[in-house]
């Protein structure tokens, strides 16, 4: 890893992002955003307090996809077994032990393009078996599992639908009290 690297990574971890921001290193580039509304944080907060034993799902979660790429996922899914040590001295999950990663897509077109187009290349890169995109825009849920090197969409429904997560976790994530931007529940976000 290069100085700059080295450097720029450091600076990221140790900011101290102002109220209402958050920050995600991708492409080499800090990215700052506002933080999400209700209505994009309801996926990743149902996930976090329905996850079954032996699994776990961490909300904005940062994962070491490369050097210069560590994107803050607004949940991931791993074995609570593989859960770092607390003296685990990287930030960053890496992405070996994650399951799913979970991104729910913002309202801006930049922000659009990253969580379906930028996010799931890079995912697939570093070897994520499966992919979780919620579309709050539409109401939409997607499941790209991994095929070689590429996701492939298996799965898809509307909010309301059960979530069948495929093996290994095998479990069903209720979106019932999930809305669309726009509807009843709460602001929508700009953040990807």
């Amino acid at each position: 890893m290069d100085s700059n690297i080295n450097a720029l990574i450091k600076m990221w971890h140790e900011q101290d992002i102002p109220d209402g921001l958050r920050a995600e290193l991708l492409d080499g580039e800090l990215v700052m955003q506002a933080n999400p509304g209700i209505v994009h944080d309801l996926p990743a907060r149902s996930l976090v307090r329905h996850t079954p034993e032996p699994f776990e799902a961490w909300s904005e979660r940062g994962i070491l996809v490369a050097d210069d790429y560590r994107p803050r996922a607004d949940a991931v899914i791993i074995r609570a077994e593989d859960r770092p040590a607390p003296d685990f001295a990287e930030a960053d999950l890496p992405p070996q032990i994650v399951l799913a990663v979970v991104e729910t897509v913002s309202t801006t077109r930049t922000a659009i393009k990253r969580d379906w187009e930028d996010k799931r290349e890079r995912y697939a890169e570093a070897g994520i078996p499966v992919y979780l995109i919620v579309d709050p825009n539409d109401a939409t849920w997607h499941i790209l599992q991994l095929d070689g090197r590429h996701y492939v969409e298996t799965a898809k429904g509307i909010f309301g639908q059960e979530i069948p997560l495929p093996e290994p976790m095998g479990f069903t994530v209720r979106t019932a009290g999930w809305h669309p931007y726009g509807g009843t529940g709460g602001t929508g976000g700009t953040s990807a």
